[in-house]
């Protein structure tokens, strides 16, 4: 550890001036190295988005004629709120696609399941890929059983692979608060525990969780946690997981027990470089991204949610990509191989397909995918500070009627906006490619193409090649073609 001395004592010590001194000095072994903030931000409604007054009681009048035309209340000045919202912003607001509570009518996704209880595998016997939500975690919600801070009440109905660790410890090297009220996927109230509103990414990975299981219902989900209720992960400590998730694939690959081989990673964060040169200390995420890569893991990553052209990392670590083009065609192959598969980064769009105003873009993001008024699930256990804005008695039955609770997300279903959405639709959609082909009958001309699911669990040329056909289907026909993209 350094400490940073300042040479006055009325001047802060800056670590940028460190960073710059340590490159020009070649006499140590080691060097120093920028560590960026990533954040995991969607749009989430500010108290002072909708005001209080927007709706007045005494807009309408109780009585149809009144003495007064014009009731002093009528015209209330707050009407129009300085802070309504336009443009990206509009994201923020329920009913736009604000994190907003909804119900949910139609049937869980349908799952096939075994009669043995090996939930490792469908009924045809096809090894169910396996999704690593790199994020808040999964909470409890009927479609992925219960979650707690005592793992031993932990239980993933078959469908979440909870509790997975290593040696020394979780997966993820985010810690766990004490309090279940501070805990991102239970309470959701670390940023503000006293006056609320909940945390602007309280339940953000059970959203996630949601989307890929509405995608790929076979698939079965790995949380890691690497970031809290307040969306701010720092990227060192992202970096530590990813190492650790690599060790716990490969010796999921060895087929070591209490380990699985991971087919998709989704890492809905990012961080900009403060200046060009930044991208020097870049090199220890990218480098496990790409060992993960090669290890047959496909990298999913959300493009960003500022609107803006400028490059957010790791999503611009993907090749360039000619998206006009039929099928989409790699224009600059960066870090990708015909044995290491891209990273990819994805864009969000609004419901009628347009791409969502606030996506970042340029030619680094791999493809859009929905993202903007998504409807997935959220913790049962989510219930912010905010209340209706009308709560009485039911007249004509044991109850009580209000309006729509803002931060009661008790049903388990929410709308939400953002590329961190967009991201799992694509990985979903690779993990249900990957099922598609375990599940064909192996055929001898087809043993190099990993036509049996164990084989191509152990075998790492294998997985990378299947790895790539499934991105190849998903994002159609995207591909590695060698002559026609040079570094």
């Amino acid at each position: 550890m350094l400490r940073l001395i300042a040479d006055r004592p009325d001047v802060q010590p800056d670590a940028w001036e460190v960073l710059e001194e340590d490159a020009r000095d070649e006499s140590t072994p080691w060097t120093l190295s920028l560590d960026h903030v990533m954040t995991a931000l969607p749009f989430t409604t500010h108290p002072f988005t909708t005001h209080p007054f927007t709706t007045h009681p005494f807009t309408t009048h109780p009585f149809t004629t009144h003495p007064f035309t014009t009731h002093p209340f009528a015209a209330q000045p707050f009407t129009t709120h300085p802070f309504t919202t336009h443009g990206m912003a509009e994201y923020g607001v329920p009913g736009s696609g604000g994190r907003s509570p909804v119900a949910w009518l139609g049937a869980p996704p349908t799952r096939r399941v075994r009669d043995d209880g090996d939930e490792s595998r469908t009924p045809d016997g096809a090894v169910r890929p396996v999704v690593a939500i790199v994020d808040t975690g999964i909470g409890t919600h009927p479609w992925f059983g219960t979650y707690g801070l005592d793992a031993d009440q932990d239980e993933g109905n078959g469908v979440v692979i909870r509790g997975s660790k290593l040696p020394d410890g979780p997966i993820g090297t985010y810690p766990v608060p004490e309090l279940p009220e501070e805990d991102a996927e239970i309470g959701g109230a670390s940023t503000a525990p006293l006056t609320g509103p909940l945390d602007p990414v309280a339940g953000h990975g059970t959203f996630i969780a949601g989307i890929v299981h509405q995608t790929c219902p076979d698939a079965r989900l790995l949380p890691v946690r690497v970031v809290g209720g307040a969306g701010a992960a720092i990227e060192s400590e992202v970096i530590e997981s990813l190492r650790r998730l690599l060790r716990f694939h490969r010796q999921g690959l060895a087929g070591e027990a209490g380990y699985v081989a991971v087919d998709v990673v989704v890492l809905p964060m990012g961080y900009y470089h403060e200046q060009p040169e930044d991208l020097q200390w870049d090199h220890p995420l990218s480098d496990v991204l790409a060992r993960l890569r090669d290890s047959g893991v496909a990298v999913v990553v959300a493009a960003g949610n500022d609107g803006e052209t400028r490059p957010e990392f790791p999503a611009a670590f993907a090749p360039e990509v000619d998206r006009r083009a039929t099928p989409p065609r790699i224009v600059r192959a960066r870090d990708t191989s015909v044995q290491r598969p891209p990273i990819l980064a994805v864009g969000a769009a609004n419901p009628d397909g347009s791409t969502a105003l606030f996506s970042n873009d340029g030619p680094w993001v791999t493809c859009v995918r929905p993202g903007a008024a998504v409807v997935s699930t959220v913790p049962r256990t989510l219930d912010g500070p905010s209340t209706p804005s009308l709560r009485t008695r039911e007249r004509f039955a044991d109850a009580v009627r209000s309006t729509i609770d803002p931060e009661g997300f008790q049903g388990g279903f929410a709308t939400w906006s953002g590329t961190s959405f967009a991201a799992p639709v694509l990985a979903g959609e690779i993990a249900r490619e990957l099922l598609a082909e375990r599940s064909r009958p192996a055929l001898p001309a087809d043993a190099t193409l990993a036509g049996s699911a164990d084989r191509a669990d152990r075998d790492g040329e294998a997985r990378v090649a299947a790895i790539w056909r499934a991105i190849s289907g998903a994002t159609g026909g995207l591909s590695f073609d060698e002559a026609s993209t040079p570094g």
